[in-house]
């Protein structure tokens, strides 16, 4: 982990893997926002709010992580005294819960937050709270590796390992399972201890498929595999990551958001975050990106990231074509509804 102020959070999420996403339809354009967290260090660091675009930036308050609505009107926010609602022009709403959770991300009726507990060496939990009661719902245990909705928003896959070895995806074995988001027992996907960071879309559940032979080059070389959300139908798009992308500072693939039926948004994974890339499963070719990548627009357009690397930690808006359309230093860890 990096000591740069906010550049710890975008490591622990490139490491974990558990800024789940569903590829939402945008909100009406009035109530279209970005929201990142900003600060040279600690003690500066705050909430920002601005346009898709970066423009018309303002700070929102204090907070060390912060997710919107996908109708861009509320904005749930961490603080030392737990999880608080704030609108978008900064009032503070209630608090949500005192519990020291990370939001994630909010299902697409915008009626339940997805949040995680973590621990030393591992996410720990993965929690659905209701945003009228504040109620806190267990959905699962374990270690932790990636969530996304479904593309109804009433189901949700994730990655888990029941037991936590305190040596990350080196050690642990870890599962995919759906879940319905209003209760009950979910259902398992997989059985061979290797799938993680999934994401669903239109095409099925994409995700990263760790090569099973237990050795430090075999964790760091993910590829991205696909399924049906039945679990039938498995597939390789690319079995293994190939070895310039599995060494000196990069470990293997990881899908992020799915673009259109035909193409994944593809985290190349480092030490300073996931490098963006364009996945098409067709033919399996993967196209280089100019910057990081966290999430993708509702249309699939335009990527939003963050990550450190020689210019320091930094934030970036460009087209899925690959040209630039904000760049701001010392932010990280975005969310929309774009």
């Amino acid at each position: 982990m990096r000591r740069l102020a906010i550049g710890a959070a975008a490591v622990l999420l490139s490491v974990t893997g558990c800024s789940g996403r569903g590829h939402d339809a945008a909100a009406p354009a009035a109530n279209r926002h970005l929201v990142y967290v900003a600060g040279q260090d600690p003690s500066q660091a705050g909430v920002w709010l601005a346009d898709v675009d970066g423009s018309h930036a303002r700070r929102l308050g204090p907070g060390s992580v912060a997710v919107l609505t996908p109708d861009g009107k509320t904005v749930a926010v961490r603080r030392p005294g737990g999880i608080y609602l704030l609108s978008t022009g900064g009032k503070v709403l209630r608090r949500l819960t005192s519990r020291r959770l990370r939001p994630q991300a909010w299902s697409p009726d915008g009626r339940t937050l997805i949040a995680t507990r973590a621990g030393d060496l591992a996410v720990l939990e993965l929690d659905a709270i209701d945003r009228k009661t504040g109620r806190v719902r267990l959905l699962s245990s374990g270690s932790i590796y990636g969530f996304d909705f479904s593309p109804k928003g009433d189901e949700l896959v994730y990655s888990r390992a029941p037991s936590v070895t305190g040596q990350g995806l080196c050690g642990d074995v870890f599962d995919l399972y759906v879940a319905k988001l209003a209760g009950g027992a979910p259902r398992r996907l997989t059985r061979d201890g290797t799938e993680a960071f999934p994401v669903w879309g239109p095409s099925g559940i994409a995700y990263s498929n760790f090569p099973g032979g237990g050795t430090i080059e075999d964790c760091s070389a993910p590829g991205i595999w696909t399924m049906s959300p039945d679990g039938s139908n498995v597939k390789p798009l690319i079995e293994r990551a190939p070895s310039n992308l599995a060494g000196d500072g990069l470990y293997g693939l990881q899908p992020l958001a799915w673009l259109d039926g035909n193409h994944i948004l593809t985290g190349i994974r480092s030490d300073g975050g996931n490098q963006g890339a364009v996945l098409d499963t067709k033919s399996g070719k993967l196209r280089r990106l100019p910057d990081y990548a966290d999430e993708a627009s509702s249309d699939g357009r335009f990527v939003v990231g963050s990550g450190n690397d020689v210019r320091g930690v930094h934030l970036a808006i460009y087209g899925a074509d690959g040209h630039r359309v904000y760049l701001r230093k010392d932010a990280c860890c975005p969310d929309w509804n774009r």
